[in-house]
């Protein structure tokens, strides 16, 4: 039984999936909160002491977790897509890691990416460049520059209730309004927030498995790349350059100019090499164009494929030999 941390599911209009996700949950202990965005009301069944359920229609990501806030009452938080399965066993060891290390602010294991296919579950291995990633330092101007390169994003790692309630007040101005919008903005907000507050680790545990969805509200985000560089977007980069900066400023005592101009350096730099920006780039357009599914089919194959060959072995990225967090996975895909 876990009793020490909630998982947050910000659902959107996907009842099936966020109904298989509380299923897989049900017995662990694990306190849940659903701050709903779908248009029609979850009607699916849950356990009342288990579950809140907060249905907020057509409500913006950030706007949906300052209604929520209050609600979390765990030493830990994380969130978990409805499409996705944090796997509670994950969960406990980053716990204890966090118990045993007050110097850091997040952590993380290893992903897998499952992938439904004719009666099978699939599982690759996700974010192989991360296997155990360490950030750490005595200060933030010493940690941030240090997430460029991450291929992992801290979003759906474990953190400490604390931190996670204190970030998202900067999100606001005092009039109440959003400073920023962008949803690849708020995860990179989060990132720097985590980081700003602490140290980072990736364990070598099974963490989490993401299902490959087409369509997800990734692909109909405005990239980052034109936000931070297209002037029609000027104010909403630079409502994400002040929060931070603020949050900056008042952890660690610089002006909130010198502090925003940590912020914009880090966030303006290469997030990746040259080579991997480029296949990021390729990928994306060849997602985007359905005519070129074949192409798309076959860099994921060949991805999948690398990857297997890199993780083999690994306990922690258990894809070709079943052990009992996967074939937890599999029945709740499969409904059994």
């Amino acid at each position: 039984m876990i009793d020490n941390t909630t998982v947050i599911i910000p659902a959107h209009n996907r009842p099936e999936r966020l109904q298989r996700l509380l299923d897989y949950y049900r017995g662990t202990g694990i306190k849940i909160i659903i701050p709903d965005s779908s248009t029609d009301i979850f009607k699916g069944t849950y356990d009342d002491s288990q579950v809140t359920y907060i249905h907020l229609p057509g409500m913006h990501f950030l706007l949906k977790i300052r209604e929520i806030l209050p609600l979390i009452a765990t030493p830990y938080v994380l969130y978990c897509a409805d499409d996705d399965f944090a796997v509670p066993e994950g969960i406990s060891e980053c716990a204890a890691f966090l118990d045993r290390n007050p110097s850091y602010s997040i952590a993380q294991g290893h992903y897998l990416t499952f992938v439904p296919d004719r009666g099978r579950v699939r599982f690759y291995p996700r974010y192989i460049r991360n296997f155990d990633n360490r950030i750490t330092g005595q200060n933030a101007a010493t940690r941030l520059p240090r997430q460029k390169g991450m291929y992992a994003s801290m979003l759906y790692g474990l953190t400490r209730t604390s931190i996670f309630k204190e970030i998202y007040g900067y999100c606001f101005d005092i009039d109440g309004s959003l400073r920023f919008r962008n949803l690849f903005l708020a995860e990179e907000f989060f990132n720097h927030s985590m980081l700003i507050h602490g140290e980072y680790a990736t364990l070598p545990c099974f963490f989490s498995a993401r299902e490959r969805i087409p369509g997800s509200a990734t692909t109909t985000t405005v990239p980052l790349d034109i936000v931070k560089n297209d002037p029609a977007y000027r104010q909403e980069f630079d409502g994400f350059i002040h929060a931070l900066g603020l949050m900056l400023s008042h952890r660690e005592g610089l002006t909130v100019d010198d502090a925003e101009q940590i912020i914009r350096q880090v966030s303006l730099s290469p997030a990746d090499t040259a080579p991997i920006t480029f296949k990021r780039r390729v990928n994306a357009f060849l997602g985007r164009h359905r005519w070129l599914g074949w192409a798309s089919r076959l860099s994921d194959m060949r991805y999948n494929q690398k990857g297997l060959r890199a993780v083999k072995g690994m306990p922690s990225y258990p894809c070709d030999h079943p052990v009992p967090a996967t074939d937890a996975i599999i029945r709740a895909v499969k409904g059994q």
